[in-house]
Formats: structure tokens, sequence, C-alpha cells
């Protein structure tokens, strides 16, 4: 390094060095989110063009574009794909602290989607499809160790653009359903999507909603510690609902054993069924809560026995007296109870 000499303010001679700093490039990232942002436009552009809210880009071995049809409710896509085979007859789903959602798909095999950063343990054995949100770790899907991250890029609520790596493959996720829009954050809901080959649905939640919407089982149970437990439409055979904090409602086709309660809640049960004639019981309980059932078969069909602790008791609207009534003359039994509630029953005239 060359020593140059300079006069002070005294004139004494002075030596210094070329102290110059030595250039380092530095990495284009303002070109690289830009090209990032205009593959997210062309992408967002060609993908509402052809009916699909979302996809993936994969960039190893050159770069590949896989559009995705999201399912009306699904509000992201998730890191992984979690198809599995078409014999699935049961599916089983625990979560904590995690809302569950069950809904019918078209497609022959079931998928799961749920939060890129939540860690799923999914196995399938035996026809039988177990996903599990209880334990931190790897995903198995289909027996295969799955070790992902994911960073978000332009998220905005439920849309956005992530960069996700699954194991040593590197992809770009993007979700432009604005008919989902929503700004609350999903992420903590787990969704699984089932043919109409499964015949038994089974979801647990330690603390979040059980919701499950037009889908039909020979064997249902639907539970959650703290939060609520709701079915709309399908047919069941037999059919156990319950909540420690939180209401029961459902709003379905029964044609079996019915069992519906809340420790802290509402229990509210629709029937549209018009015979009963393979149902041995239906059971109603609320210890803090009013219980109610109504259906479109008749009162012939049953015979009920009712009690209330604090609270009124009423058969198709006829106020009955006391702490407890029963009555009818059919083969079906209902009981309902409730600690703290009214019950109320309702049948076809």
């Amino acid at each position: 390094m060359d020593e140059l000499r300079q006069h002070d303010n005294n004139g004494t001679i002075a030596s210094t060095w070329d102290e110059s700093p030595i250039y380092k490039p530095r990495k284009p990232w303002g070109r690289i989110a830009v090209f990032l942002i205009i593959i997210g436009v062309i992408l967002f552009a060609a993908g509402w063009a052809s009916g699909s809210r979302g996809g993936r880009v994969y960039f190893e071995n050159g770069l590949r574009v896989v559009s995705f049809p999201l399912e009306a409710h699904e509000p992201a896509i998730n890191a992984v794909d979690l198809n599995f085979s078409s014999n699935i007859h049961s599916v089983i789903v625990n979560a904590t602290s995690c809302a569950i959602r069950i809904i019918p798909t078209s497609d022959a095999t079931p998928r799961v989607t749920a939060s890129d950063d939540r860690r799923l343990t999914i196995n399938e054995r035996n026809g039988r499809l177990y996903v599990d949100s209880r334990a931190a770790g790897t995903t198995i899907a289909n027996g295969v160790n799955v070790r992902w991250n994911r960073v978000g890029i332009m998220n905005m609520g439920t849309l956005g653009v992530s960069w996700n790596r699954v194991n040593n493959t590197s992809f770009m996720d993007f979700n432009f359903d604005f008919s989902n829009f929503s700004f609350t954050n999903l992420s903590n809901t787990i969704r699984v999507y089932v043919p109409s080959t499964v015949a038994a649905v089974e979801a647990r939640s330690t603390s979040g909603s059980v919701r499950m919407e037009g889908v039909s089982t020979t064997q249902l149970n639907l539970r959650s510690t703290s939060g609520s437990v709701g079915l709309e439409g399908g047919t069941h055979e037999n059919t156990h609902l319950q909540s420690t904090s939180g209401s029961v409602r459902a709003n379905a086709y029964f044609a079996g054993d019915i069992y519906a309660r809340s420790t802290s809640g509402g229990v509210n049960v629709q029937d549209s069924s018009t015979s009963h004639r393979n149902t041995n019981s239906i059971q109603l309980r609320s210890t803090s809560g009013s219980v109610r059932f109504e259906t479109r078969a008749p009162v012939s069909d049953f015979r009920y026995d009712l009690s209330v602790t604090s609270g009124s008791m009423r058969i198709d609207g006829a106020r009955l007296d006391g702490r407890r009534a029963s009555g009818g003359s059919g083969n079906v039994p209902i009981t309902a109870r409730s600690t703290s509630g009214s019950v109320h029953l309702d049948f076809s005239r």
C-alpha cells in the first residue's frame, strides 16, 4: 500500500496510509424481489383467468408452475400436499389449540391442509387415516418423513406468497382467492377433505372448535374440550357430539342413535329424518344451557323422559309442569336433561 505525505497546519510532514475500503459486491436482493413480484402478478393473472386461485412455483431443474383450484373453504395452500390412497374408510383427527374442519371433496382420496409451521403427524394404516397435531416433530405422509420450513413474503390475512423448502426441494406458494379473503388468522385450523367413501369420522380438539359439513357417516364422533361442536348436513347412522365448554349444534339427517352433550353451553339438534326405525336411543344433556330437539318424525315414534333443575319443559310448544316429565308410547326413547336451562322437544304434526 502506498505511503502518502502531506503537510499539517504547522508545516510538519505527516504520513498517512491509503485506507480506502475494499469493494465487496452485494447480492441483488432488490432485483430478486422485483423478479418474484413480477412472477406473482403473472401467476395471479393466469390463474384467475383459468379458474385457479392458488398455485406453486418450483425452481429446481428449471421453472415449473403448478396451479391449484382451491376448495371453497380452504384459505391457503399447505407447504406439503398430503394425498393418500383411495381405500381409506375412516378418518381420526386429534388436535391441541387448533380448530378442526371436516369438509367433503369430490376427489377419490382424502386431503389434509394446515398451517405450514404447524407440526403434524399423519399416518395411514389399514384403511384409517390418522391426523395428529399434538406431537411436535416431522410430518409423516405414507410412512415418509417430511421436514419443511416456510417464510412469508407478501402475506395479508389469508392471502399472500410464501417461500417454502421441503427436504431438498424449494418452491413458492401463492394464494389469491379473494372470494375467501379474511384478515383473520386462520392458521390454527386443520382441514380434512374427505370423499364419500369415508364412512367413519372421529375428530377431537382440546382447545378449538370442531366442525363438519356435508359429509355422511355411519359412525361419527366430534368432541371439543374448550370450543363449540357443529354438524351441518349429511346422513349419520350413529352420532356422538360433545363439548366440555361450548355449544353443540347439529342440523342433519339422523338414521341412528344420537348422543349430544355440553357441560357449559346449549345443545340444539335439528333432525331431518321422518322415521327412526334403526334408532335405539337419543340422549341430550346440558349442565349449563338449554336443550332443544326438533325432528320431522311424528311424536308417536318416541317415548320421552325429561328433567330440569332450573328451567321449563315444553313438548311441541306446550309447557309441562314440574321438574320432570315422561310420556309417549313409541319405540325410540329420548332422554333430555338440563341442570340450568330449559328442555324443548318439537315433533312433526
